[in-house]
């Protein structure tokens, strides 16, 4: 087998970043401000101080390996600009019962404590010094940050770490419901944004809403120009209306993704357009394009760019060439991708006219498909993603299962499956298999490996199957719910000894990550 040097060059960096780091760099110096904790001092201390960033490792533990030094250097600069914050570590391999206590389940685990040991949080951050500084210091804030000097708004805005949503409080409007649920908001979700309330006359006369309170977010990276101004309907006490615009406004109009954003961007219910590069250079020449169109669809769909020296195996999620730079849109709604052409070399001036295609639906999505085959050599029919609707809407009967071929479930079934496709043979009963992993599916609901569906031949709904997986009870319900109504025992009605026998069980397609790294990790 021959390696491209892409490939060479990703294993040596990898085996150099896990021999750089040291098993020794699990654990914080002794010279360091974080504290080691045991069973015997650990509540002591909990109760002891207001704000605790608390780490559950282990000293092999490869990622708290990487973790250490951040960890240490967070404490070191936390002990001198806020001595009320503290980091401590517990080593899961000397206690165990203490950690069995807070059911940590993996390395390591980073959990805030407020006072006490039931006032509990999970650490949202990202594992960097500068990130654990800043969000627990922002933990020791206000929820709402009153300024009453426009001048050190300017500063603020200039010197943004994360979005900044801001309140314009006309003189008057204190006692507002608007006023109330701001901060009612703020309180809830302190720990994502901050959250800052002036009645500057600078700033009331550029944003403020007649009398009523106005709201502004202002975003990391950006000028104070690209800030969204809210422009619905008086929040009164509808907390919804606030976070439903600070929810789609805090994100960056061209914003990066990478492991710590990946969830925020997805979860968000919009379709998601990646611009794919391989420098700095590709990214600042797409981004004045992409940040127009991220302005004139804004809360329609999220732009956001990808490095594709860490991240470019995604493209294949997306069901793109490992080509960059490049521009694709996922409908995360619909599962469904569309990509600009990898035939010629992408340029940018193309992509706004192909987001216009998109959102008025001219486009069609690229579907993933292995080359139909141009003969079967099995009695179990090979079915690819390009000719699944023809055959599956055939005026035969069609069992198909859905399959991964790392899934230990379905390599068990694959020899009953086999003498099933046997037994239907010359009948008007197509058994057949297709790997999801290597095939776009539209319209069957996969949520686990194998799944098993039945389309009967006049059109009907599919049905899918959920009983033991044995032969006989598979060639039962073929025979039963298929429209044809076909006996795979002929006349005789024999009764057939199963082959395998057992309980449903199925592997969720997420797996796929752990069992082949068929995902990268954002």
């Amino acid at each position: 087998m021959q390696l491209s040097i892409r490939t060479i060059t990703s294993v040596l960096a990898a085996i150099t970043n896990i021999l750089s780091v040291r098993a020794e760099d699990a654990v914080a110096p002794e010279d360091s401000a974080v504290v080691k904790l045991t069973q015997d001092t650990f509540k002591e201390f909990i109760e002891s101080n207001p704000y605790v960033l608390a780490e559950f490792f282990a000293p092999w533990c490869g990622h708290c390996k990487r973790l250490g030094p951040e960890f240490a250097s967070a404490a070191d600069s936390l002990v001198e600009t806020h001595p009320e914050i503290k980091l401590a570590q517990i080593d899961c391999t000397e206690e165990r019962d203490l950690c069995a206590d807070f059911e940590i389940r993996g390395y390591p685990t980073l959990k805030v404590f407020k006072g006490d040991t039931e006032n509990i949080s999970d650490y949202p951050g990202q594992r960097s010094s500068d990130s654990i500084q800043s969000y627990m210091v922002k933990l020791t804030l206000p929820a709402v940050q009153v300024f009453t000097d426009g001048k050190e708004i300017d500063a603020k805005v200039g010197d943004l770490t994360e979005s900044f949503i801001l309140q314009i409080l006309p003189e008057g409007a204190e006692e507002s419901a608007s006023n109330t649920t701001f901060y009612d908001v703020a309180n809830k979700y302190k720990e994502h944004f901050t959250f800052a309330s002036t009645s500057d006359k600078d700033y009331v006369k550029k944003y403020a809403n007649g009398k009523k309170p106005s709201y502004v977010v202002f975003r990391k990276g950006e000028t104070v120009d690209d800030a969204s101004v809210y422009k619905g309907e008086d929040i009164g006490e509808e907390a919804d209306r606030l976070v439903e615009f600070i929810d789609v406004e805090s994100k960056p109009l061209f914003g990066e993704i990478n492991g710590a954003t990946y969830q925020a961007y997805t979860s968000a219910g919009i379709p998601l357009a990646y611009y794919f590069y391989s420098s700095t250079e590709e990214r600042d020449v797409a981004e004045p394009i992409i940040k127009k169109l991220a302005k004139k669809y804004r809360g329609e769909l999220n732009f956001v760019g990808l490095d594709a020296a860490q991240f470019g195996l995604h493209a294949q999620n997306l069901n793109m060439q490992e080509e960059f730079p490049l521009f694709v849109i996922h409908d995360l709604e619909s599962n469904k991708k569309y990509g600009i052409d990898q035939s010629k070399e992408l340029d940018n001036n193309d992509i706004p006219q192909f987001v216009q295609k998109f959102k008025a639906g001219k486009l069609d999505p690229i579907v993933k498909s292995e080359p139909i085959p141009e003969s079967q050599n099995s009695s179990v029919y090979h079915l690819v993603g390009a000719e699944h609707d023809a055959i599956v809407n055939s005026k035969k009967d069609v069992f198909v299962k859905y399959y991964a071929p790392w899934c230990g479930h379905c390599k068990k079934l694959a020899p009953v499956f086999e003498e099933l496709a046997s037994l239907f043979e010359g009948k008007d009963v197509i058994v057949a298999e297709i790997d999801h992993t290597q095939n776009d599916v539209e319209g069957v609901e996969i949520q686990g490996y194998p799944t098993l569906v039945l389309f009967p031949a006049d059109g009907s709904e599919p049905v899918y199957y959920e009983e033991n997986r044995s032969l006989e009870s598979m060639a039962e319900f073929i025979k039963e719910h298929g429209s044809l109504k076909i006996d795979a025992f002929g006349d005789a009605k024999e009764e057939v000894e199963s082959t395998a026998t057992g309980a449903q069980e199925t592997e969720a397609p997420e797996a796929a990550a752990e069992n082949e790294n068929a995902h990268d990790e954002l």
